[in-house]
């Protein structure tokens, strides 16, 4: 059989439908001669993009392109037109369909593709998964820890892709492959300066062991440095937390050592080795909360590859890593003061408040005015400095004594009335003002006291310990059937301080995986591979999963593909219920799964002396079990406010309420005993599963071509990521008031059932345009043109109208805008080993937000302290926008050698 020209299509594809490509498909003589030398038809029949890989295509992405999965391959050359700063800003510039969450400037960002969420795609780095496993403190995330000078090439595998890999590749995996020895001489040395006060040393070098270069080694190392622009806008302050300091500038640093090893064993075999050490610092302080919050983070990662060919039918590849990523916060709260108790005045003042009528004070007005009419009793609210930091009934027992610390009770040490209430003549409550003081963060669980302080006296790690293997075996029989079997472990574990009270509980998911690919010779140029694979996880359930993937040529260029199967995301630490002193506290919980679904039909050829190539592409994906997490307080009965409850008296969901808002969740009642009988606050959160399907729909459009002097890829994806609408039938409020009106929300929000999902694009349009006028010049466009993209109030907001009913807040789209970043670059030299760009991001200076935040999350706000506003009121509630980049330039220097 004449092998037909093979292509792969690197984007989203609008299907005809697969099934019909193939019914309409002449059938060639049946059984023809199978060719010989696999490894070398594929690579000279693959095109990317029109184009003919090279080898340095990985072996997996040329298989995968071969049977139906979308690949896209993103080349060095185009990674440098950019001249990234982290991956969040290369992901964003140049994958197809991506959406990245949270602001790469901030420290942290998770990368999401196809509309899905961040549990759903995988990021790999040299095999060593870069994914969350939890902390006590908050999310690490490895992607931030990817040194952007070190990158190679990135390869998307898109659809559902958890079966070589495991685990949290629903909608795809995205695969990083960084610099690598060789067995020669070669090297690189950069700097990068420019907007922000940035500054940038970075360099690696390949050197050989021996003459033969059989044993070779590369270092490499970054030093990046830099200001920041302006994440968060003045208006989005709260004004305590302004008062307090809380605006200040987000100072970001970067560095990374790191050491590769190469033994060229053989011409088939090889062994290579590689650790890293990264240490990234960062400010998240945000506007509603918290004044200063420096993160420390470090990644120490370590890996391992061995290939080897036994024949030219049996090879085996083995992956193995380990990292320890760890954490230290100094998190400084605003605290804010509290309207002072009835029962905490003088026994004589209350008698003057019972021979008045009042039973207590719900506003600091009403303080104020009782307290003027009493000759020194000073006005004001409490401001306890001894404090823990919990909210205004936070005087539950919590220090290792067992006496409460809280804003009613004195917690000085040094006083002779420690651990009594305030409020006694001999013990008086302090008065202070609305603005209030800051305060430490303290542990969730453990013994409650400060983690977040500062020196060794009150700071704790906090971090986990992530290990595992892949190891891969593909036997050929001959040029028709190709068989793939594996093995894979993960396993996760806290490594956080005892302070934390987190179980010492390690998730492990070993998973057997087998594919059986297929050159039919029924259909002439048809390819298909049929896989599935079983996990067996300790501590949450095991699964089974499949994946199909079809390609079909027609010849002349002409060409359809497909995949589907299924997936799912394992739990994360907190998720299971490791974090608290109890047992496995949370055994409802399921892992997340997908559906996904993807095809595509294109065309490649030769133009203009140049190749082109264009596809439309459709991809559908069901994600149920959706992973979410609610108060206890909320969605346990046990904390229910017209049940009689010693522990917590100051509760405010009743019965009806609790059932309501269990509804749209598998309710987690195992937990909730326990929690109920460990005395956790109901303010505490736990994860649920949502009993609603995320559905996900969309077509692209990608067109690529590439001539002597111009390159060009485009895309364009339209895409429905549909959820529940929560606001749907809710009966409208006025404003200030708790009284249903006669209608529900007004507008689409209280009458569609599904929504959007927050933070993903309706649709987006991204391109790479490079003019090469001779071999010095490279001139580049990055542009990307997105519709709408919403933060949705909440429901309680979303109700409020003015008395004509309008909303008084709408939802917040902060989508529908178009940055346009670009570079110029120069090669100097005789070899070109001279590398100069200047970078502009922005340039046409666009005002707009890289996601959003808010809700109800203000009640430090002084009018909300004293009393003045509160949950039924809009002003309670705030919506505000990460700032994107304002117009910026830098300039890169780069030598190569």
């Amino acid at each position: 059989m004449e092998a037909e020209v093979m292509t792969v299509r690197v984007k989203r594809s609008l299907s005809l439908g697969l099934g019909l490509l193939l019914s309409t498909t002449a059938i060639p003589a049946a059984f023809a001669e199978p060719e010989t030398d696999t490894n070398s038809r594929r690579l000279e029949t693959i095109r990317v993009e029109g184009q003919q890989v090279d080898t340095s295509v990985s072996d997996l992405a040329v298989d995968f392109a071969e049977f139906g999965t979308q690949v896209q391959i993103i080349n060095s050359e185009e990674i440098e037109t950019g001249g990234f700063t982290n991956f969040g800003e290369l992901a964003s510039g140049l994958i197809r369909g991506a959406n990245i969450g949270y602001s790469p400037d901030e420290g942290e960002f998770t990368i999401r593709i196809d509309g899905g969420t961040d549990r759903d795609t995988l990021l790999l780095v040299d095999g060593v998964p870069y994914f969350d496993r939890s902390s006590p403190l908050e999310d690490l995330w490895p992607a931030t820890a990817i040194d952007p000078r070190m990158i190679e090439s990135v390869e998307v595998y898109r659809g559902g892709n958890s079966l070589y890999f495991g685990s949290n590749g629903g909608l795809g995996v995205v695969s990083v492959k960084t610099k690598e020895p060789d067995g020669t001489l070669k090297g690189q040395f950069g700097v990068y300066a420019g907007s922000y006060k940035t500054r940038e040393i970075y360099g690696n070098i390949s050197v050989p062991l021996d003459a033969q270069g059989k044993h070779s080694f590369l270092v490499y190392g970054r030093s990046y440095e830099t200001d920041a622009h302006e994440l968060f806008s003045k208006e989005a302050y709260g004004d305590n937390v302004l008062a307090l300091g809380g605006r200040h500038e987000f100072p970001y640093s970067f560095n990374s050592l790191g050491a590769k090893y190469l033994w060229d064993i053989g011409p088939d075999t090889e062994l290579r080795l590689g650790a890293s050490y990264t240490t990234i610092d960062f400010r998240d302080s945000f506007p509603q909360s918290t004044v200063f919050q420096p993160n420390f983070t470090e990644f120490p990662i370590y890996n391992a590859a061995f290939k080897h060919r036994f024949s030219d039918k049996l090879k085996i590849d083995l992956e193995a890593h380990y990292q320890d990523p760890q954490l230290k916060n100094n998190e400084i709260d605003a605290r804010i003061c509290q309207i002072p108790r009835l029962q905490d005045l003088p026994e004589d003042i209350q008698s003057i408040a019972a021979d008045q009528g009042i039973t207590g004070f719900s506003t600091a007005s009403q303080f104020e005015a009782f307290a003027a009419g009493i000759p020194g009793l000073p006005t004001g609210c409490v401001t306890n400095p001894n404090g823990s930091a919990g909210g205004a009934y936070d005087d539950v027992p919590n220090t290792p004594e067992g006496i409460a610390r809280s804003f009613w009770v004195n917690g000085d040490t040094e006083s002779p009335f420690y651990g009594q209430p305030y409020g006694t003549s001999e013990n008086p409550f302090p008065i202070g003002n609305p603005i209030g003081y800051v305060i430490q963060s303290t542990a969730s669980f453990g013994d409650g006291g400060p983690t977040k302080g500062f020196g060794t006296t009150d700071q704790r790690e906090s971090g986990y310990v992530d290990y595992g293997f892949n190891a891969r075996a593909t036997y050929t029989f001959n040029d028709r059937i190709e068989v793939v079997a594996g093995v894979q472990n993960t396993s996760y574990t806290d490594n956080s301080d005892d302070d934390f009270g987190v179980r010492d509980v390690t998730l492990t998911s070993t998973g057997v995986y087998g594919d059986l690919r297929l050159t039919l010779p029924v259909l002439d140029g048809f390819s298909g591979s049929f896989a599935a694979r079983q996990d067996f996880n300790d501590n949450f359930d095991d699964q089974s999963i499949w994946k199909v993937g079809l390609r079909q040529d027609f010849g002349y260029g002409l060409y359809a593909r497909g995949s589907g199967g299924t997936s799912y995301s394992l739990p994360k630490i907190d998720e299971i219920g490791a974090f608290g002193e109890g047992a496995n506290i949370n055994p409802g919980l399921e892992p997340q799964t997908v559906n996904a679904f993807n095809v595509g039909a294109g065309i490649d050829g030769d133009i203009f002396g140049g190749t082109y190539n264009i596809e439309l592409g459709y991809f559908e994906t069901e994600i149920e079990n959706l992973f979410t997490s609610r108060a206890i307080g909320a969605v346990c009965l046990e904390y229910a406010n017209d049940i009689a409850s010693p522990l917590f008296p100051n509760l405010t969901n009743d019965t009806s309420a609790i059932e309501n808002n269990r509804r749209n969740i598998v309710a987690p009642n195992a937990f909730c005993g326990t929690a109920a009988n460990q005395g956790l606050e109901p303010g505490e959160t736990v994860a649920v599963n949502a009993l609603a399907t995320q559905d996900i729909e969309g077509f692209t459009i990608d067109v690529a071509f590439d001539f002597e002097k111009w390159q060009a890829d485009f895309s364009f994806t339209d895409m429905e990521s549909l959820e529940p609408n929560p606001v749907q039938g809710a009966m409208a409020r006025l404003d200030g008031t708790t009284t249903d009106l006669d209608f529900v929300v007004p507008g689409r929000a209280g009458s569609a059932a599904l929504r959007q999902s927050s933070e993903r694009p309706e649709w987006t349009l991204s391109g790479l345009v490079t003019y090469k006028p001779n071999d010095r010049w490279v001139l580049s466009l990055n542009p990307r043109w997105q519709g709408p993209e919403w933060a949705y109030a909440g429901t309680s907001l979303a109700r409020l109208v003015d008395e004509n009913g309008n909303r008084i807040v709408d939802d917040l789209n902060f989508g529908d805008y178009f940055v346009l970043n670009g570079s110029v670059q120069y090669f100097l030299g005789d070899d070109k080993q001279h590398r100069f760009l200047i970078r502009g991001v922005n340039l046409l200076d666009e005002d707009y937000f890289e996601r959003a935040s808010g809700g109800s999350t203000y009640t430090r706000d002084r009018a909300v302290v004293r009393g003045e506003i509160g949950p039924n009121d809009s002003a309670y509630y705030r919506q505000y926008g990460w700032n994107g980049k304002p117009r910026s330039v830098w300039i890169q220097y780069e030598y190569t050698f």
